[in-house]
């Protein structure tokens, strides 16, 4: 149980620690913020896989979806591509890639109220808001040239 507790903690800070350059890189269409948040979020899976090596089951039924190392992946691959396009200038495409993105976040904390209750409060507190902040600002920007 100790080790559910040190990860949830952990992961807090951590997602709080995401939010920012991702929310950066939204807002400025920055290629170098996202890429920051692609290296932050890739760490969080080598993190994940370390807590979740044990038993994933247990893991699961107590933290959910959000916390888990699926969500950073999903992160990591999402801000890499969405990087991919603010380099090449395709800033349309980067940012309707980011309201997907923020769209998956906000479904798998709906899921988890459902799924682990309680617990879906670590991931809306420390990062979900920043996936509805980035669905927002992409809404806002969906025809940017």
């Amino acid at each position: 149980m100790t080790n559910i507790n040190a990860y949830s903690v952990l992961m807090f800070i951590a997602n709080i620690v995401l939010s920012v350059p991702i929310l950066l890189s939204i807002v400025q269409q920055s290629k170098s913020a996202m890429n920051i948040a692609n290296v932050v979020s890739i760490v969080y899976i080598l993190i994940s896989f370390g807590f979740f090596s044990t038993d994933f089951a247990t893991f699961f039924t107590k933290l959910g979806l959000s916390l888990s190392p699926v969500t950073y992946i999903i992160l990591a691959i999402f801000t890499f591509f969405i990087a991919r396009d603010f380099s090449k200038l395709n800033v349309r495409q980067g940012i309707r890639k980011s309201f997907v993105m923020g769209v998956i976040i906000i479904v798998l904390n709906v899921i988890d109220f459902f799924w682990v209750k309680s617990a879906a409060y670590i991931p809306l507190i420390s990062i979900t808001w920043a996936a509805v902040i980035t669905v927002i600002i992409s809404l806002k920007k969906w025809n940017i040239e």
